[in-house]
């Protein structure tokens, strides 16, 4: 037998030999996505072998800004907790806000299950619109000694742009406006679990799935390919970033007593199933979906926080239409890139349904609409609502039984450990601090016509900034390119 095994197909051998492993990024040994290490069939694939230079790169850029807060923002962090000493009263108008105009808005649904009509039948007018906020897989959470994780379901009147509270269902009974001061403890319960499933249950979507695209990216497509040259600037600081949410010992989802960051109420292992719930949904329940990849655009949201993202995305569908129009029908980098994604995500279009319709723009449209600014808008209006009106963890649960004459003291509510702990993960992790910006990227195209359509872009996000009608979530100049923290 021959020392050299030959092809017999020629135009292979051919192809094989035009794509060396110099044509890509790591020399054909970039990082790959695998079942995840701590959950491998209920979480997302991971990718856990990351190269140095992404290593290096993070601690550059993001990890040595971590070492520098712990060292000097932790004295401000607990001087801070300690003026404001614990939770302060939230009006029902503050607590409407938080679910029609922030990231809470996510939480919002118009279908009320036959569980949630039975529950609030004493509230429901058919003539009337509600939305419902459910957060019943607190249930879930293994509470640390002292603190309380407890399931609430709330109940909104919406008329028009108006809306407010109508009642919150906790344990077996239902409370209102009326119930004094265990409606303003239902207020925060509601909050916590908000706050809790914004962290391990929703915002996760946007970060994590991504992963695997971003790996066989770097992995799989030669560097001098239109699709690397269009993604790679979304792709940077990211899977260190996530590698070290879901992987490092240190990581906040640890939640250890010592972290001085660690603002969960909840044992690991019990936030880690949460997470889980987030991608694989709870069957019968409307309000906890299984994870499936966005191909339509930005999940719709019933609240101006929606229409935001609704403005923006057109933007990024017509770059993309510009941009993939160059690139050959059937083209097999492509085709190949597809298979690859659809073997680790099933919602992904496959080979073949990557080339029928618009799939292949929609793909990745609105992927790097969820690296830039559908990503970033979750940590702004996240970061910026008040400490005192967004607990992680409660020290009062709720009586066993309703009780008129049940007395919430705010300021018992929490500790000033508690507190501080919440303050500094917002300094390091949910504030956002940009390594680079998308109004300044540089695809590094050789084509004239491209870049020109990059620039019409940028022209076109700004041109609809400066024609809301509704709140402003995100400035344009201050949309990362990238997921960066």
């Amino acid at each position: 037998m021959s020392s050299a095994l030959k092809l017999e197909n020629p135009e292979l051998e051919k192809d094989l030999n035009e794509l060396p492993p110099q044509k890509f990024l790591y020399n054909r040994g970039g990082p790959w996505p695998q079942p995840s290490a701590n959950h491998p069939i209920g979480e997302v694939p991971a990718v856990l072998h990351l190269p140095f230079s992404e290593t290096f790169r993070w601690w550059m850029k993001v990890g040595s800004r971590y070492l520098w807060d712990l060292a000097f923002y932790t004295p401000r962090a607990l001087c801070r907790s300690l003026w404001y000493g614990g939770l302060k009263p939230l009006s029902n108008e503050e607590f409407k806000n938080l679910f029609f105009h922030t990231c809470y808005a996510k939480y919002l649904k118009d279908e009320l299950s036959f569980n949630v009509r039975k529950i609030f039948s004493g509230y429901i007018d058919r003539s009337k619109t509600y939305y419902v906020v459910d957060f019943s897989a607190m249930d879930l959470l293994t509470p640390i000694e002292g603190l309380h994780c407890e399931k609430s379901i709330t109940l909104f009147e919406v008329d028009g742009k108006n809306a407010k509270p109508v009642a919150i269902n906790l344990r077996n009974y239902v409370v209102d406006p009326n119930d004094g001061d265990l409606w303003a403890l239902a207020k925060f319960i509601c909050i916590q679990g908000a706050s809790v499933h914004i962290n391990v249950v929703e915002h996760p979507k946007l970060h994590f799935p991504m992963d695997a695209i971003n790996a066989i990216t770097k992995t799989s497509v030669p560097t001098d390919h239109l699709l690397f040259q269009f993604l790679i600037p979304h792709f940077d600081i990211t899977l260190k970033l996530d590698y070290q949410v879901l992987n490092n010992p240190t990581s906040l989802l640890e939640n250890k007593w010592w972290m001085i960051y660690g603002p969960f109420p909840a044992t690991s292992e019990s936030l880690r199933d949460l997470l889980v719930v987030g991608y694989k949904g709870i069957k019968g329940n409307p309000s906890y979906q299984p994870y499936t990849y966005p191909l339509s655009g930005p999940k719709k949201c019933l609240s101006d926080f929606g229409n935001f993202h609704d403005a923006y995305y057109p933007a990024y569908y017509e770059l993309a239409k510009n941009v993939l129009k160059e690139i050959p029908r059937g083209d097999e980098v492509v085709t190949q890139w597809a298979n690859y994604i659809n073997s680790f995500m099933p919602s992904f279009p496959d080979g073949v349904e990557i080339w029928e319709r618009d799939n292949f723009v929609k793909a990745v449209a609105v992927l790097i609409w969820d690296l830039t600014l559908g990503h970033a808008t979750d940590h702004r209006t996240y970061s910026e609502i008040p400490v005192y009106h967004n607990p992680m963890r409660l020290r009062i649960g709720s009586p066993e039984f309703k009780n008129p004459d049940f007395k919430f003291n705010h300021k018992k509510a929490l500790t000033i450990i508690d507190q501080t702990k919440w303050i500094m993960a917002n300094r390091l992790f949910y504030e956002t601090w940009n390594v680079s910006d998308l109004m300044k990227v540089d695809y590094g195209f050789k084509q004239p016509h491209l870049n020109q359509h990059v620039s019409d872009f940028k022209k076109r996000m700004k041109e609809i900034e400066s024609k809301l009608t509704i709140k402003n979530y995100m400035p344009v100049d201050e949309i990362p390119t990238s997921i960066q923290y």
